[in-house]
């Protein structure tokens, strides 16, 4: 009992690596895991940027996640193989609102699968969909990322960096899969995150099916005036009033 104790509190490392086109929001997604932070300003990766993240997963108290964000430019280099090296899970991310960062995707697959053949097993690969929260802008149908994303027997997730909708469940969901973990519900909660729009700009929430959409206005009060004559009362010719 006293060695299944130690294995859990022991730690476990687990390198993930975000891969994509350019400007797809891979540096996004790991501010959002890792600080919960969202800037607007984009800033190229130039070859590749860490970011770190203690997480508790089941009964395994130090979990240490370990992101590796490449550049988009890393497709065509000479360094891909090593940033890939030993990774546990490859995220290919892609953006909704742009379907060339969609299309490149099976180049990524490719030449990922081509260094990795000396390997004697493949790391867990999986396919983000981000910017969800942009719906009214999609270019990217669900329907066409689903299917590609089946026939290569990914897990598929959409998810928000602006809003971090779905950016921390989906990791830490694949993460403790690759650990053999099965996450309670108080976990998947503790990861679902408050989704709040800026002011000026609207988020896009899913309708749940068989509710219907209500238009409520504040309430009118009817207020009645009542007209009345003084009785036995000389009119005036003339009435002045002054206001001070």
């Amino acid at each position: 009992m006293e060695e299944e104790t130690e294995e859990y509190a022991a730690e476990k490392r687990l390198k993930i690596v975000l891969v994509g086109d350019s400007a797809a929001g891979k540096t996004s997604i790991a501010t959002r895991f890792c600080h919960n932070n969202f800037s607007r300003q984009y800033s190229p990766t130039a070859g590749i940027d860490f970011f770190y993240k203690n997480v508790t997963l089941g009964h395994h108290k130090n979990v240490n996640i370990q992101l590796w964000d490449v550049s988009g430019l890393s497709l065509r280099g000479n360094m891909l193989d090593k940033y890939i090296y030993e990774a546990h899970l490859i995220l290919l991310v892609y953006d909704v609102t742009n379907s060339a960062s969609f299309d490149i995707l099976e180049e990524w697959i490719t030449e990922i699968r081509d260094l990795s053949e000396d390997l004697q097993e493949l790391p867990m690969m999986a396919m983000i969909g981000n910017k969800c929260d942009m719906e009214h802008q999609r270019t990217v149908k669900r329907e066409r990322s689903h299917r590609f994303a089946a026939e290569h027997g990914f897990h598929y997730q959409d998810m928000s960096a602006r809003t971090g909708e779905s950016v921390s469940l989906c990791i830490v969901t694949l993460a403790a899969k690759i650990l053999g973990i099965r996450l309670t519900k108080i976990d998947q909660d503790y990861h679902k995150p408050i989704v709040t729009a800026e002011i000026g700009e609207t988020v896009d929430m899913p309708v749940p099916k068989n509710r219907k959409l209500v238009n409520r206005r504040p309430n009118k009060k009817h207020i009645t005036i009542h007209h009345f004559k003084p009785k036995n009362l000389p009119i005036p010719k003339s009435i002045s009033c002054s206001l001070q």
